[in-house]
């Protein structure tokens, strides 16, 4: 099944499985700016440099960047789902922790990542989180509080 939005410009609620083209073709588009293209050439290269690196299953985005009603979305947040067997203690070579590193990935990139081992409580929490519409955009187009939305995963 193809992504599709809703009459309001969301996902329909729920975490939908996309390529990377998929994704390009329904929120890389040039709305009033190209911010849209930018940051997907953004994650379109971090995408290519996690998988090359082993460091990731999945990523699930969210954000303003999955709504196709914000035109110029700030940034993109990702959920980087690693594997199950993940060891949080390793020593990562520098290139592997640029790519979990919440702090340089937000400076190289500007975008906001949080992380979570597949199939763990962690990753539902986050995919609960991020599945709640952002209060600045319910105000904005006079949503009710408890207004969602859907998110996309592409494997890695």
């Amino acid at each position: 099944m193809a992504l599709a939005l809703d009459d309001r410009g969301l996902l329909p609620n729920g975490v939908h499985d996309a390529s990377l083209e998929e994704v390009e073709a329904l929120f890389a588009r040039f709305q009033k700016s190209d911010r849209r293209l930018t940051l997907f050439k953004k994650l379109r290269d971090y995408l290519a440099a996690v998988k090359k690196a082993g460091c990731g299953q999945s990523v699930i985005i969210n954000g303003s960047f999955v709504m196709g009603c914000v035109d110029e979305p700030e940034d993109i947040d990702l959920i980087l789902v690693l594997s199950k067997d993940w060891d949080w203690d390793a020593d990562l070579k520098p290139y592997q922790y640029n790519l979990v590193s919440k702090r340089r990935v937000r400076k190289d990139l500007g975008f906001d990542l949080f992380l979570a081992a597949e199939g763990t409580e962690d990753e539902q929490n986050w995919i609960k989180f991020f599945s709640r519409v952002n209060m600045k955009w319910r105000q904005q187009f006079g949503w009710p509080a408890n207004s969602t939305k859907g998110l996309v995963r592409v494997a890695l």
